[in-house]
């Protein structure tokens, strides 16, 4: 199985830190082994108080149980697959050198700022200054591993650049779209600051703030920020974008606004899904479509990225397949890492 870890990519992998240092080597606290190197619990547990942390999860709750231990597998997978990768680069001598690690460690440090405000920075994180240093070496690792194992990519043909640009035309243009005024009157609204209003209520409702805006003349504008239970729209005047036909707007409300011309207001409040509109267009901007001599170098730099991106991911999953693996917390069946 590929790791999504990989297909994720360098980004990702950068934005995590690995920490080797301050740990009790006795066998009870090993959770794998990787080639005879060991992951600890605690370089495990750093790494998952990290990530609950990072995502606001009480990862302790008898709730999450079980996602507990679902992020945990996922967090020593990608603790098995760094070993890896700093394995096979010492092998090949690609790690850093010291100099060229303690010289980004001290403009990583000087960046910061202050010496009392790095050391805040390091508790924060409950990291140590080696293990900033340990970071850096597996950032080369990783980058001097990727670029050999990948140095040898074809760059995608012209045939290939154009094949995807017409399979993706959508995604370099944007459809028709129609810039309205809405005010929205809810019916059984679970919103705690809006009405609570009956179905017959909340057309009443839209009747009277029609008639303020056709009748009295009032700006429609002001009259949405006062009125409308739409909270995501209310404050800038109900404005509201909708790309034709791609199905992300309600369709009777979608209808209704295609039926207008610029400037015009539904005679008769609309009935959606989330109660009753009013309607009025703005403006409509034509649909647009960059052409393949616009596109084509940043097609040409994603499709040769997922290609070594392919590459690499592979290239680690071969290094596992020949690896000596010991996961000691892995499920006792269905787990492909536990070898």
């Amino acid at each position: 199985m590929k790791s999504k870890f990989f297909r994720l990519g360098l980004p990702l992998l950068l934005s995590l830190a690995l920490l080797f240092t301050g740990c009790n080597n006795n066998k009870a606290n090993v959770v794998a082994t990787v080639n005879g190197d060991e992951i600890t619990r605690q370089q495990l547990d750093n790494r998952l108080n990290a990530a609950a942390k990072q995502f606001g999860i009480d990862l302790n709750s008898e709730a999450n149980k079980e996602m507990k231990g679902q992020i945990e597998q996922g967090i020593l997978d990608e603790l098995i697959v760094q070993t890896l990768i700093l394995q096979e680069a010492e092998k090949q001598k690609l790690t850093p050198a010291k100099e060229e690690v303690d010289k980004e460690f001290n403009e990583i440090k000087a960046s910061v700022g202050k010496e009392e405000d790095f050391k805040k920075a390091l508790e924060e994180a409950k990291m140590t200054e080696q293990d900033v240093k340990d970071n850096i070496v597996l950032k080369h690792a990783y980058t001097n591993l990727y670029e050999k194992q990948t140095a040898d990519v074809k760059k995608p043909t012209d045939e290939e650049i154009a094949g995807y640009y017409n399979n993706h035309k959508q995604i370099f243009g944007t459809p028709e779209q129609l810039e309205v005024k809405h005010m929205l009157f809810a019916v059984d609204s679970k919103e705690a600051n809006i009405p609570k209003r009956t179905d017959k209520e909340a057309l009443e409702a839209a009747k009277l703030a029609l008639a303020e805006v056709t009748q009295k003349g009032r700006d429609f504008a002001s009259v949405a920020r006062q009125l409308s239970d739409d909270l995501g729209t209310r404050e800038n005047g109900g404005s509201y974008t909708i790309d034709k036909g791609a199905n992300t707007t309600d369709p009777a409300f979608e209808k209704a606004a295609v039926a207008l011309k610029p400037g015009e207001i539904t005679k008769e409040p609309v009935k959606s899904a989330y109660g009753y509109h009013l309607i009025k267009l703005e403006n409509i901007l034509p649909a647009t479509q960059k052409s393949l001599d616009e596109v084509k170098d940043n097609i040409a730099a994603q499709l040769e990225s997922e290609a070594k991106q392919a590459k690499f991911s592979q290239y680690v999953e071969d290094l596992r397949k020949n690896a000596k693996v010991d996961n000691k917390i892995a499920p006792e069946t269905g787990d492909s890492s536990k070898k």
